[in-house]
């Protein structure tokens, strides 16, 4: 949040200390950092969020504003995790077990898998049991 980007009325009621401060906040810093930034107190801070409105109002409309611009970064990366995804689950060079998990993660993120329902479950019974039945059925090759 740039000081002079919004003119709306609760930050001209903030003095420029305050504003210092919610810019601190609302990017990740503590309380500490945020109080040495804008050159006051900790105490200082904690009185204005338990006490200031104003400022109050403020560093929660900055802290939605931060959200909102990391949840827009997150869908913009969401196309390459989708293709990284792909590539694991058709690539002939990783494991079966990898490939089921992120095969597994795909239908839980699309819901497709309830797992009230007991849909894991029952998929990692199928899989045990065809591992057996594999095992069943090599036995004794390779013996003379």
């Amino acid at each position: 949040m740039k000081q002079n980007t919004r003119q709306n009325s609760t930050e001209s009621a903030l003095d420029p200390k305050q504003i210092q401060a919610i810019e601190a906040l609302a990017g990740g810093a503590s309380v500490t950092d945020a109080a040495r930034r804008a050159g006051v107190d900790r105490s200082t801070i904690y009185l204005w969020m338990r006490n200031g409105g104003n400022f109050r109002a403020e560093l929660n409309l900055a802290r939605r504003e931060c959200a909102d611009t990391m949840r827009a970064r997150l869908r913009e990366l969401a196309e390459d995790a989708v293709k990284t995804v792909r590539e694991v689950m058709k690539s002939t060079d990783v494991s079966a077990a990898v490939r089921l998990k992120a095969a597994l993660s795909v239908l839980q993120s699309v819901g497709a898998m309830d797992e009230s329902r007991g849909d894991l479950a029952i998929i990692e019974q199928w899989r045990a049991g065809s591992e057996a039945c594999e095992s069943f059925l090599n036995f004794g090759k390779g013996l003379p």
